[in-house]
C-alpha cells in the first residue's frame, strides 16, 4: 500500500487528517506541510505504526 494522507473538513470548520501506510516519523514529515498550511494542531493521536521503525528503500539487509 502506498502512503496516503486523508484530510476531512468538518462542518464546524475543524480539519481531521489521517496518515495511512507510513511508519515512524515519516508521517510527521509528510503531514507537516499540511499542518503548517492549515494552522494550529489542537490534538494528535499516533497509531501503533508510528512507533515502528521506518523502512527505507535504500536499506540493505545482510544475512549471516
Amino acid at each position: 500500500m502506498s502512503p496516503e494522507i486523508i484530510i476531512n473538513f468538518l462542518p464546524d470548520g475543524q480539519v481531521e487528517m489521517e496518515g495511512k501506510g507510513f511508519r515512524g516519523k515519516a508521517c510527521d514529515e509528510a503531514m507537516g506541510v499540511f499542518e503548517k498550511a492549515l494552522g494550529e494542531v489542537t490534538s494528535r493521536k499516533n497509531k501503533p505504526e508510528y512507533f515502528q521503525a521506518e523502512v527505507r528503500g535504500d536499506a540493505r539487509i545482510k544475512a549471516r
